[in-house]
């Protein structure tokens, strides 16, 4: 029975190094693709996730909410789903600018365009993400 946890682990090994591996030869967008459909699901897990207890539970009202925060568990798994919207969000909207506020667009105005937008977005990013680790700890 030793054999058979040491061969599955070793292959589970393997496996992870094989993983990685293939991380490395991907390309800098495909890196960024995978880091977005990551969050993303991330995003939709802490959704359901919220959403089954506002549902299942009998009354929701401010003494149970704050009860169901005061959980380690649930103030983690809130905090990763505020850095994972982060990420999507900056991702999300490094892509939309790249494409659309280039001076192939806007002409002279673009960089200038993009740049004021990226650092309105980093802004705004910034904030909410301080906002919420300050509120949830």
């Amino acid at each position: 029975m030793v054999g058979f946890w040491r061969n599955f682990f070793n292959g589970c090994f393997v496996s992870f190094l094989s993983f990685l591996n293939m991380f490395s030869r991907l390309g800098h967008g495909s890196i960024e693709f995978l880091i977005v459909r990551l969050c993303a699901v991330l995003i939709l897990s802490y959704t359901l996730y919220l959403a089954s207890f506002v549902f299942l539970a009998e009354e929701v009202n401010f003494n149970r909410w704050s009860a169901f925060f005061e959980n380690p568990f649930n103030k983690a798994f809130t905090s990763l789903f505020f850095i994972a919207f982060s990420i999507h969000t900056w991702l999300g909207t490094w892509a939309v600018a790249s494409d659309y506020l280039t001076p192939r667009v806007f002409g002279s105005m673009g960089k200038f365009l993009y740049i004021s937008f990226r650092a309105v977005v980093a802004a705004i990013i910034a904030l909410v993400l301080t906002w919420a680790v300050i509120i949830i700890w």
